[in-house]
């Protein structure tokens, strides 16, 4: 982030290599092994992360003690940063130097007289004693690494996320997708929508009854825009042939839905006062505008994250609302991308607009558009 002066810090992995004794150790390591993943060159084979089963010089950090009677300023003495590409054979991920644990060393298990032969050994420039502890010393730590990950579900969740494994790799996001009813991997990707946004709004999601506030919080934090519902938008359903009433006839000799108080109803249409609403958004922009648009990127996946929420059995429509100041000119024939279509964004000006219009309204049936009136 830029400082009072404007000028830009140093790169959180730069900074992480020239201060180690500035961060936490676990911090540093969920760090070195996400920008093993986000730096590897284009072909080149992946950093495995560490605690498993992988041959260590594949894995995306190396561990080592520190060799020393003296205690460090932090848990971490050292990192070295990765091998360039093309470098000699060997360990392909970063080196860590940590202090807090070991054979070896201030915290070191092992009595003071072997830390003082390790030092005798590499002031005569032999590294093999030092070496093979450090063998040890590795999987000791990427072990208690792997336990304090094990129990900090943000940890598994960005792991799985770096490694591009399935939705329900860790056990929170598995539990999380079954309490919105997406248990089973056939019910995943369907949307025009990131399925992570059940997860974020998992707790409306969850909920047997839909509440309009909830979905004005979920559309709006979702959108950046504020949003509101109009609930019981009434509406004239019509009725098929078969479910209308009609007398006996030559065609019909029995007639059709006529017993008194079961079946009779009077015309071709009902006033349903309850199965629809509205679903108001803005002012906006006139460049946000275009985007709700039937032809453009967020009304289809707006809708059908609305349909999820609230379930086949409620009708909707959605009311962009364009701000008065940004209503255009309506100029025939244009083609670009405020060109005039009736219904979507044709306005007769001969002024700036003194309110917001909200003239447009756009419901999905089907795979198709209807422009509402």
């Amino acid at each position: 982030m830029a400082t009072a002066s404007r000028r830009d810090g140093a790169p959180l992995g730069q900074q992480l290599l020239e201060e180690p004794h500035a961060f936490d150790f676990f911090q540093a390591v969920r760090l070195l092994e996400r920008l093993a993943h986000a730096d590897g060159p284009r072909g080149a084979a992946r950093a495995e992360p560490v605690g498993y089963d992988y041959d260590p010089k594949t894995e995306a950090v190396r561990f080592r003690a520190f060799p020393s009677h003296r205690f460090p300023a932090g848990e971490i003495h050292q990192i070295k940063p990765p091998p360039a590409a093309g470098e000699a054979v060997g360990p392909r991920g970063a080196e860590i130097t940590v202090a807090f644990i070991g054979l070896t060393g201030p915290c070191g298990v092992l009595p003071a007289h072997y830390t003082s032969l390790l030092l005798e050994r590499i002031r005569e420039k032999d590294f093999a004693l030092r070496d093979f502890l450090d063998l040890f010393h590795h999987r000791l730590v990427s072990l208690f690494y792997r336990a304090w990950e094990k129990y900090r579900f943000y940890a598994v969740y960005e792991r799985a996320e770096i490694a591009n494994a399935p939705e329900n790799a860790d056990l929170l996001t598995a539990g999380l997708l079954s309490l919105v009813g997406l248990g089973t991997g056939g019910l995943r990707n369907r949307m025009a929508f990131d399925d992570q946004a059940f997860l974020f709004y998992g707790g409306h999601f969850s909920r047997r009854v839909p509440a309009a506030v909830s979905l004005e919080q979920i559309v709006g934090d979702d959108l950046g825009l504020p949003a509101s519902v109009r609930q019981f938008l009434g509406r004239w359903l019509y009725l098929g042939r078969e479910d209308q009433s009609a007398l006996p006839s030559p065609k019909l000799p029995e007639g059709l839905n006529n017993q008194l108080g079961a079946s009779v109803l009077l015309g071709e249409r009902v006033w349903d006062a309850e199965g629809k609403f509205r679903v108001r958004l803005g002012p906006m922009t006139r460049d946000r505008f275009r985007q709700f648009l039937p032809d453009g990127p967020l009304l289809r996946p707006l809708s059908q994250m609305i349909r999820a929420y609230v379930g086949p059995q409620f009708d909707f429509d959605v009311q962009p609302v364009l701000a008065g100041a940004e209503v255009p000119w309506c100029v025939l024939g244009g083609k670009d991308a405020d060109a005039p279509r009736l219904g979507w964004n044709i306005w007769i000006r001969s002024r700036p607009f003194a309110r917001d219009v909200s003239d447009a309204v756009f419901s999905l049936e089907g795979e198709s558009w209807i422009t509402e009136s």
